[in-house]
């Protein structure tokens, strides 16, 4: 995704929309004030786009951050048997229900 942004003055947006609508469907479109970069157009599409490729990082970096933290608690020895941790919490249950 390393398109080329069009640069357009900002007087654009007022008298040539459509036009600008159009150029968003290719690329980003940079709007300048005073010759002076001030914000991006995208297409909607392209917006949703990279929403969610940002939540599905975010989502990648969380599981990274969950395995690195197992991977150190494995070699720090922070570990317990899963049948004896599984009884712990069934005797648990059993014991909220009297």
């Amino acid at each position: 995704m390393n398109q080329i942004i069009s640069i357009r003055p900002s007087k654009d947006i007022r008298n040539n929309y459509a036009q600008i609508s159009l150029l968003t469907r290719e690329s980003p479109v940079a709007i300048t004030v005073n010759g002076k970069e001030d914000v991006v157009v995208l297409s909607h599409e392209d917006y949703q786009y990279q929403q969610k490729y940002i939540s599905e990082l975010e989502a990648k970096i969380a599981l990274y951050s969950h395995l690195a933290q197992a991977i150190d608690d494995i070699k720090l020895g922070r570990v317990q048997n899963a049948d004896d941790v599984f009884d712990k919490i069934t005797s648990e249950l059993e014991l909220m229900k009297q």
